[in-house]
């Protein structure tokens, strides 16, 4: 059972090394650049509170996404 467990995590490594890498390939490349700086632009430097608390978790979860996008990219980078 340990060898399994193992190997799951293995397995697990090496799809999450491959996520990562391509983050990185969309992300670092030219076009990916320009697009994270718009993306960043537009949800990276705002409030997401607003009075409704709907409109605060809309705007929380596209924050959330450039954040995703930035970590695996750091993550990546420092491998």
């Amino acid at each position: 059972m340990a060898k399994n467990n193992i190997a799951h995590l293995e397995e697990l490594h090496k799809e999450h090394s491959e996520l990562i890498n391509n983050y990185k390939q969309c992300f670092t490349s030219p076009a990916g650049e320009q697009v994270l700086k718009d993306l960043d632009a537009a949800y990276g430097n705002r409030s997401s509170y607003s009075s409704n608390p709907y409109d605060t978790a809309y705007k929380e979860g596209q924050r959330s996404i450039l954040l995703r996008i930035k970590s695996m990219i750091k993550e990546r980078k420092e491998d």
